[in-house]
């Protein structure tokens, strides 16, 4: 049909894309990190299907909104068999993908016309939204509308061509394409002639085909190489549990720089996790940061860091080298040596990306919550490349608040963050009864209590109202007592990775020493680093939180709370580190469920959408002197959408925060108490 003039546009199109794809491909292949994510390929098969074919978070998070974002990439994947035959025919008219030619191919005619409508639609309600109502989190740009307007011409075109295509030669085929059928019609009542209907079909189907080379060869150069990467970015996403943090090789003498101080430092899924940035904004509507006056928009850091990769890439292809440095997964979860700065990789001539491209403000307001990584529709992972950023400013620079060193050298020398002997970390307990290991090791489950637990005097009341709970329903339990070290889950989130490695082995060492096999801990903090973090040091322990501990105990009626609370309202605050970290929302409401009488009132933002207190990150230790207090904004969700005048927690951090809250704001009709409490006052 048109062999030639094909020929000639695939040949541009195609070595262009390929030109930048090079390009693209090679940035990553320079990134000194391997970051190996070829385990579990079934599981990441699966994931693949349900958020980026199946577009989940989209439908589930923003029903109306995901639902045209859907429509039109499902359209996309349906009209691409569409696509090659337009291809193809240009070297043959006759031309059609196998199985095509038959029933098969009516239906995908049906299929398709369908689907061009929804990507019609969809256009259509997006581009109203987009210059009409211009919601305040998404990155307004001409190119957005352009790339909008350009899938909406696709369509067109090809119902153009379908039309002009049945009105000049009817098939019995035809009635399978209701659309083409009635744009043939217009054209048939208009009486158009043979040659304009061959006119029509001709400009129509170079519009198209020319069109689909130029919107993939402007892809690489917009936000919408999302288009093309975040499919490899959802299946190459972290298998890993989500609240463990990469572990460095903090051993290898050849190792001369620590973290990420420069752009090349990220590893390859690092930067394909820029590539796939989608600026929808969703990231930035969801963190406590940001909702807080906080100078950190997840989304404006990732384009920064993006736009200065972009920047720097004739330095980074030039010089990178895909020589091995600090992974920060590998198969092991160990990492590997990098050149020295300025050696080999080429790297002195790269800009420190701290400060300049990103202020370091932006990365100590980061509370790593995950509520950013949970909103990301195409699963993009930013805790760990701010953690990367805050290990080089910590271990390299010593750039960190005073604050920040004085909780640090605390947990270094006395193994707490307040810096209290460690020696009476057992003194909460001397009037209960409760045994240490090393008076009997003889028990099914270490209590680990951690440092709040252990030296703050509110959540001293937790562990004593917990320990009530075991001992009446004849738990075989014991602690550690003077023993027991922080976890280092504060250290390592500030960034301090050496202080927390040394902490970590010391615990592994003294709870294999004693054999335990089962933990309990009241701080999802020292839950989630014993559970998914102590695996990188060789303690593999079943471990369960007291919310999970407490509801199977009332499930097997060993525990049942009598005293009945009527009248009262309660609503729960997920913890991060127990919600979004591990999965736990239920647990804890069982609980509450359980106390007679209490009715239990859901907050607006529950759940994996529940808002951030703002103690996690390392943030318990340092003051907030920006904008509105975390714990304040989170006071007030509870005030607004609740009428509950009890906030119960699971975690003392949590705890801390909400009482505090309610202190400073007044809200004397308020109370904050842990599930146990609760419990314990109801037996």
């Amino acid at each position: 049909m048109y062999p030639v003039t094909m020929s000639i546009l695939l040949v541009i199109g195609l070595a262009a894309f390929a030109y930048t794809a090079f390009n693209r491909i090679g940035l990553l292949l320079a990134a000194k990190g391997r970051d190996p994510r070829w385990d579990n390929i079934p599981g990441r098969i699966g994931t693949t299907i349900e958020y980026a074919f199946g577009q989940l978070r989209l439908l589930l998070r923003e029903r109306k909104w995901g639902l045209m974002h859907a429509f039109i990439f499902w359209g996309f994947l349906v009209v691409a068999i569409r696509t090659i035959t337009l291809f193809g025919q240009a070297f043959s008219p006759a031309f059609h993908l196998p199985l095509m030619d038959g029933w098969v191919g009516d239906i995908y005619t049906l299929t398709k016309d369908i689907f061009q409508v929804l990507v019609t639609v969809g256009v259509v309600v997006l581009l109203f939204r987009r210059i009409v109502i211009r919601p305040k989190r998404l990155t307004l740009s001409f190119e957005a509308n352009l790339i909008l307007a350009a899938i909406g011409i696709l369509m067109i075109t090809d119902f153009l061509m379908e039309g002009a295509e049945i009105a000049k030669s009817w098939s019995p085929h035809a009635i399978w394409s209701p659309v083409g059928m009635w744009i043939a019609g217009i054209f048939t009542a208009a009486k158009t002639s043979q040659e304009a209907l061959t006119t029509w079909f001709t400009v129509n189907y170079f519009i198209h085909t020319a069109g689909i080379l130029a919107f993939l060869n402007y892809l690489p150069y917009g936000k919408h190489f999302h288009i093309i990467t975040s499919i490899p970015n959802v299946f190459f996403h972290k298998t890993v549990p989500a609240g463990a943090l990469s572990k460095m090789n903090l051993e290898d003498e050849s190792t001369a720089t620590f973290g990420v101080e420069k752009i090349n430092q990220f590893s390859w899924k690092q930067m394909l996790d820029m590539y796939s940035c989608t600026e929808c904004g969703r990231c930035e509507d969801q963190c406590p940061a940001w909702a807080t006056d906080k100078p950190l928009s997840p989304k404006k850091y990732l384009m920064a860091i993006r736009d200065h990769m972009y920047k720097n890439a004739k330095t980074i292809l030039k010089h990178g080298s895909p020589s091995p440095s600090p992974s920060p997964l590998d198969g092991e979860g160990k990492m590997s040596p990098s050149p020295p700065v300025g050696e080999g990789g080429g790297e002195g001539a790269l800009p420190s990306i701290v400060p300049g491209i990103v202020e370091p403000d932006i990365l100590w307001a980061c509370t790593t919550c995950r509520a950013c990584e949970e909103a990301c529709p195409v699963l993009i992972e930013y805790v760990d490349k701010i953690v990367d950023q805050r290990r080089n400013l910590v271990l390299m620079q010593g750039a960190v608040s005073l604050e920040a060193q004085t909780a640090l050298r605390n947990i270094e020398n006395n193994s707490n963050p307040w810096g209290i002997g460690f020696s009476t970390r057992g003194d909460w307990a001397k009037d209960l009864g409760v045994r240490t290991l090393a008076e009997d090791k003889n028990v099914e489950y270490l209590y680990f209590v951690g440092c709040a637990g252990s030296f703050d005097e509110r959540a001293k009341k937790v562990s004593r109202a917990f320990v009530n709970i075991l001992q009446k329903t004849g738990m075989s339990f014991g602690i550690l007592g003077a023993e027991e070290k922080c976890t280092g889950d504060s250290a390592r989130r500030l960034g301090n990775e050496y202080l927390f490695q040394m902490l970590a082995k010391d615990s592994v060492e003294t709870f294999e020493g004693y054999g335990v096999k089962k933990v309990i801990a009241t701080c999802p903090h020292c839950y989630n680093t014993i559970k998914n973090e102590f695996p990188q040091f060789g303690g593999n322990y079943e471990v369960f939180h007291h919310a999970e501990i407490i509801r199977n105990l009332v499930a097997e009626g060993r525990l049942n709370p009598l005293k009945t609370m009527h009248g009262r309202t309660a609503t729960y605050h997920d913890s991060c580190y127990l919600g979004r970290y591990n999965k736990i929302y239920d647990a804890p409401r069982d609980v509450l469920k359980a106390v007679p009488g209490l009715h239990v009132e859901e907050m607006t933002l529950s759940r994996d959408l529940g808002r951030c207190c703002g103690a996690g990150g390392g943030r318990m230790w340092m003051e907030e002197r920006i904008g509105t207090r975390m714990n304040h904004k989170r006071l007030e969700d509870v005030q607004k959408t609740t009428s509950a005048t009890l906030t119960a927690t699971a975690c003392p951090f949590c705890l801390t925060m909400l009482s505090d809250a309610m202190k400073e704001k007044g809200a004397a009709d308020m109370e904050a108490k842990d599930i146990a409490e609760i419990v314990a006052e109801s037996l």
